[in-house]
């Protein structure tokens, strides 16, 4: 067994990872350069935190695999179970989703709870430590310049230090100095594909009136190019609610309670206005802009180092409205968890089939959540980007699934949504007859 693994960054993508390498190593060292905040407010390294956080299910999926008993800590937690295909509804498409008795079970809670209870776990695994205050700066490669073999960290007051290791992760997410970093040492440049979407997004807990509901949740998905305004109200812990508000194109939510409410008054359907207009706002009213969607394609570079792997938004970052990060972030380390169990981490050869075979299967996990969200993002003609020559018929045929009076077809259609299926299961031979038969408006 090889020694010791570093992961840089203490998020979702981070704790995910650090299970999944517990097994493959006597020493996991987790270093996160915040301080982990106990009053479920976000850190700042994760100001987006503040804001919805779905965990769809194949996220929820992936990261029960690495945690068996996470939902039963999300419940303990006081998360909010909830089946998505009845207590949600769902505005997409110029039209209402219907709801019905499905198979689909998903949690609604803060993200701040769910990185406590993720933080909670992997602090019970014996051979992994959690180190707070303590920011990776720099890599360290060997002599071939072929491998990294150190970090170098910095922590408050103390002096720099160089810390060796056989393994190490890139968890620091969109901002991570990697790109920089292998440009700096000769390796080249990342290619990156971006989606500018020019998003801005607002959001608050509340206290809604007490009043019998059938729905856990509302979200409101503007259809472009006519509609460009988008929410999601969820019930999260404590008896709360959740309330994001987003606009496309720099169309972006005021942080006053005033405009805050007549922005969502201005949606396209009135329905989450009506629920929240009597609502008492509990918390400040929280801003953030997420100018485009991001894919760095570190499977590019030819010469890429051994030893390191990213994980996480450190390889894409995708627009929130969809709320796909936290899940992909769990898949991709979940996907990880697999092919370390067959490495020798010792072994040159064995690095480069991991390092071969992880960014192989991280194609797959990016390339359902990436269609989907630049399907919606270039139905505006302000969007900038690589636009897919597949974009209408994808569109098209998406908007006959959504439109479909087959549950059948509806419910195969969120399981791709919630990344539990992927995409290339609506060209199927199977679901194509079955959408075709379901062709009539609802």
């Amino acid at each position: 067994m090889t020694k010791t693994a570093i992961i840089a960054g203490g998020s979702i993508a981070g704790l995910a990872t650090a299970r999944a390498l517990s097994p493959c190593f006597e020493r996991v060292i987790l270093l996160e350069a915040d301080s982990f905040d106990q009053t479920g407010f976000a850190r700042k390294g994760t100001p987006q935190a503040n804001h919805v956080h779905g965990l769809l299910k194949g996220g929820c999926d992936a990261l029960t695999r690495l945690f068996p008993d996470l939902p039963a800590r999300l419940t303990a937690a006081g998360a909010v179970s909830c089946h998505f295909s009845s207590e949600v509804r769902w505005y997409i498409n110029e039209d209402w989703m219907p709801r019905y008795d499905g198979s689909m079970q998903i949690y609604f809670q803060t993200r701040p709870l769910l990185e406590g209870c993720l933080r909670e776990a992997v602090r019970e695994i014996a051979n992994v430590e959690i180190v707070e205050n303590c920011r990776v700066e720099d890599f360290v490669l060997d002599e071939a310049r072929k491998r990294i073999i150190a970090a170098v960290v910095r922590r408050p007051g103390a002096d720099v230090e160089t810390i060796s290791a056989d393994f190490f992760i890139d968890a620091m997410g969109r901002g991570s100095f990697l790109p920089r970093w292998l440009k700096r040492e000769g390796f080249g440049e990342v290619p990156e594909d971006h989606i500018g979407v020019n998003l801005g997004y607002a959001s608050c807990l509340m206290e809604l009136p007490t009043e019998p509901r059938d729905w856990k949740s509302i979200l409101i998905y503007p259809k472009g190019p006519k509609e460009i305004r988008g929410a999601t109200l969820v019930k999260v812990e404590n008896d709360k609610w959740l309330l994001t508000l987003a606009g496309y194109h720099n169309d972006h939510p005021p942080a006053d309670a005033e405009g805050f409410l007549e922005f969502a008054r201005t949606l396209p359907r009135p329905d989450i206005y009506d629920a929240v207009r009597n609502a008492r706002i509990v918390s400040d009213i929280r801003l953030h802009k997420f100018p485009h969607g991001q894919w760095r394609h570190y499977d590019e570079i030819a010469s890429f180092p051994l030893g390191i792997l990213p994980v996480g938004d450190t390889n894409t970052s995708l627009n929130p409205l969809f709320g796909q990060g936290m899940s992909v972030a769990a898949l991709s380390a979940a996907a990880l968890s697999d092919l370390a169990s067959e490495t020798d981490f010792s072994h040159p050869v064995s690095l480069a089939r991991l390092k071969r075979n992880y960014f192989t299967g991280l194609r797959r996990v990016f390339a359902t959540p990436w269609d989907l969200a630049l399907g919606q993002d270039f139905r505006y003609a302000e969007t900038t980007g690589r636009k897919p020559f597949t974009l209408v018929p994808k569109n098209a045929l998406k908007s006959l699934i959504m439109s479909s009076s087959s549950t059948e077809v509806i419910e195969n259609f969120y399981h791709v949504v919630h990344l539990a299926r992927e995409e290339s299961s609506f060209y199927h031979p199977r679901w194509l007859v079955k959408i075709l038969k379901g062709m009539k408006n609802r």
